[in-house]
């Protein structure tokens, strides 16, 4: 059903409103189903989806101000769609992103892009930006399952920045 959805957006124009649909639809199907080890890739995906705690922002203009418009007082995630973009500004934006954690030390920002990801790869540009006191404590659980088990350790490392 994803894939005969994006058939169709390739077709159209993607505004916000329907970047936020296909989104939401993206994360049901490709992130919050069990992978072949029993885990979903993000296995907070579904509570986040489910009680509102995600935060749409419309970032295809590759500001920072855009990215810094995230409520983490009302949310757990944000979601900044940057629209589809080429190498140099994805580079633009990671610089941005970096002075971004900088000055705001208890938010993660990372870009998930048609290009990356190790499981799944997004279905356009973005950047999540996530409380992280919140994140670590997650991690901190997920350490004491099996869920790291099935992870490359250099895909364990960029995404955690631990090596064990």
């Amino acid at each position: 059903m994803f894939e005969e959805h994006l058939l169709l957006l390739k077709v159209f124009h993607m505004n916000f409103e329907t970047f936020i649909s296909t989104f939401l639809m993206w994360s049901e199907e490709r992130i919050e189903q069990k992978k072949l080890d029993g885990f979903p890739i993000c296995p907070f995906a579904r509570k986040a989806r489910l009680t509102q705690k995600i935060q749409f922002i419309d970032a295809r203009d590759l500001r920072a101000v855009s990215l810094e418009s995230f409520d983490k007082e009302t949310y757990e995630i944000g979601i900044a769609w940057l629209g589809d973009i080429d190498k140099d500004q994805l580079h633009n934006i990671e610089l941005i992103t970096e002075q971004l954690m900088i000055e705001n030390p208890d938010l993660l920002y990372f870009t998930s892009t048609r290009e990356s990801g190790h499981f799944v790869k997004n279905f356009t540009d973005c950047v999540f930006i996530q409380l992280k006191g919140d994140i670590m404590e997650k991690r901190k659980y997920l350490k004491n399952t099996k869920y790291y088990d099935s992870w490359p350790a250099d895909y364990y490392k960029l995404i955690t920045g631990d090596s064990d």
